[in-house]
């Protein structure tokens, strides 16, 4: 493997990430086939979620485990109502490898580091936007009930 190394010897961030992304490719696509069609028939219940067992509220990853279980069945507007993260991580990750294929093999060689912290400020956006309307929705519906 080719790696871009700065003058200081270290790994570039995005380059390191991109060795991940294609390291795990097929580990995580086998699991989730796999989950998808005997793992959360067989499992699911292993997968509730403690916090609003406890509280009654849901927690900013309710959803989660059913999300990626639609999301590998192929049904993607089910899995982006229950939790539209995993949907955002598979576009983020689509995005991100893509983009440094092409400044690896197409493009230029190094048009500067792919800035990973973005993803991450997405994700914990789209994280805490959709808590945020799961709680005001419980909010809402125990209000019409009293």
């Amino acid at each position: 493997m080719n790696l871009t190394i700065k003058k200081t010897g270290k790994y570039q961030v995005d380059d390191v990430f991109y060795l991940i992304g294609k390291a795990a490719f097929v580990p995580v696509m086998l699991f989730g086939l796999w989950f998808a069609w005997k793992g959360f028939a067989d499992h699911g219940d292993l997968f509730e979620c403690e916090i609003r067992r406890v509280s009654g509220f849901p927690c900013p990853g309710c959803g989660g485990t059913r999300a990626f279980y639609h999301f590998f069945r192929g049904e993607i507007a089910q899995s982006f109502r229950l939790n539209p993260i995993v949907i955002y991580g598979a576009a983020a990750y689509l995005h991100f490898m893509l983009t440094m294929f092409v400044r690896k093999h197409i493009g230029e060689k190094r048009a500067g580091e792919v800035r990973i912290q973005y993803y991450l400020y997405g994700a914990v956006a789209v994280l805490l936007l959709q808590w945020l309307i799961k709680v005001v929705r419980m909010i809402y519906l125990f209000c019409l009930m009293y």
